[in-house]
């Protein structure tokens, strides 16, 4: 997702999101920079890709609202770099909370929101896109050097959704957020936010 300051005229391109957070999220912020300098995206996991609507956006808003009252939060982990060979789309795997991803996106992906998207629907956080394809491998390296180089966190709490829409310059802006209100289960709680001998026991 593209973000900026001054988007042009709003188009009927929409998605759903959760943003990275924190140390993570800047990180990676940077690190989509580096592999592509005038990326202006904000990294994100996407839970419905790029689409159109048919219907008032505000029929979709209480879609998602009625299905982010009854979801939990869970727990993401991200894995290593990959590509995607058909595209060559620079991005990170997941290593938790997949499953979780999928299941919201099918419960979300119906009605006002449904919509036949061009390729399965695959969790990831995107790094690099739309560069010359024959510069890929060094970016990949690239990739790989700087987060392998990564110190904190790499997983985190996805407990908040936000609905946005694109413009004709390619700026996404936010319009709504949404929190997931179910109550996590104990283990839905990163392993670095528990003390040190229950972080210890539950790595057993």
């Amino acid at each position: 997702m593209g973000s900026c300051s001054d988007p042009s005229e709003p188009i009927n391109q929409y998605a759903l999101v959760t943003y990275l957070p924190d140390e993570l999220g800047q990180f990676l912020d940077q690190l989509r920079r580096d592999l592509v300098a005038k990326c202006n995206a904000r990294s994100h996991l996407s839970l419905l890709p790029p689409r159109p609507l048919n219907v008032d956006p505000h029929l979709a808003e209480s879609q998602i609202q009625h299905i982010s009252s009854l979801a939990k939060p869970f727990v993401v982990k991200i894995g290593r770099v990959a590509i995607f060979p058909k595209t060559s789309v620079i991005y990170l795997e997941l290593e938790s909370g997949q499953s979780e991803l999928e299941a919201l996106h099918r419960k979300l992906a119906v009605g006002p929101l449904e919509f036949d998207e061009p390729y399965p629907f695959h969790p990831h956080v995107t790094l690099a896109q739309n560069f010359g394809v024959e510069t890929v491998e060094e970016r990949v390296k690239l990739a790989r050097e700087e987060w392998a180089s990564y110190k904190g966190a790499r997983e985190f709490l996805l407990e908040k959704l936000v609905f946005v829409q694109n413009s004709s310059d390619n700026c996404w802006v936010d319009l709504k957020s949404f929190h997931l209100q179910g109550l996590p289960s104990v283990s839905a709680v990163p392993q670095t936010d528990l003390p040190p001998a229950t972080a210890h026991g539950s790595a057993l």
